[in-house]
């Protein structure tokens, strides 16, 4: 975990596995240990939204791609979705009556960040390895360098990379603007992302 200070604020950076049900229990103890006075989660409003909403968690149909990251990480425990360690966030923060914020890109404006730096060329390698993914063998030391490994093929292409940097700019704009409200703030980012958001907010 990582801990940035911003105007006196404290934000502790707690990176998560997506879809790893024992991630749950990471979540618990930061959020026991560090009693933070708000929780933001690396989710956009929607995504938010629909975690709130128990009765669409059956409709969820994951891509291809998700179904070969959930195969992969099966080997280190059971995998669901939504992402457990979010689940549980939520549930902490609505036991408790802590505010829990989604500091990602709202559908909006990831749509068109999309559009701006995603082109062609990026989807070609996409697919390629979309197709090829069955064959490769990924780092399986832990569950986190699966998730970084992993992000780091998908992510290949240029234009793949310039959106998840966008997104971790965005990220670490949303908790620097959490800052000025709350003084003690427990971040859950994607482990793929969190080292960059909290390198960004460093250089706030």
């Amino acid at each position: 975990m990582r801990s940035v200070e911003v105007n006196h604020s404290q934000v502790h950076i707690l990176g998560v596995v997506k879809g790893l049900v024992s991630e749950e229990e990471k979540v618990g103890s930061a959020v026991a240990r560090l009693s933070p006075d708000a929780i933001g989660l690396s989710v956009s409003k929607e995504q938010l939204a629909a975690l709130r909403s128990r009765d669409v968690w059956d409709d969820y149909e994951l891509s291809p791609l998700e179904k070969a990251y959930a195969t992969l990480m099966k080997e280190f425990g059971e995998v669901k979705v939504p992402s457990p360690a979010f689940v549980k966030a939520l549930e902490l923060g609505e036991s408790s009556g802590l505010p829990v914020i989604p500091i990602d890109m709202n559908d909006l404006d990831y749509t068109e960040a999309y559009c701006k730096k995603v082109g062609a060329m990026d989807l070609v390698r996409e697919g390629a390895f979309s197709k090829s993914v069955k064959r490769r063998k990924f780092d399986g030391e832990s569950p986190e360098s699966l998730a970084i490994d992993w992000d780091r093929r998908v992510n290949k292409a240029k234009g793949f990379r310039e959106l998840e940097a966008e997104r971790e700019r965005h990220m670490a704009q949303a908790l620097v603007k959490m800052c000025s409200r709350y003084r003690n703030v427990l971040a859950l980012v994607d482990c793929e992302r969190a080292e960059g958001v909290a390198r960004r907010m460093d250089k706030s």
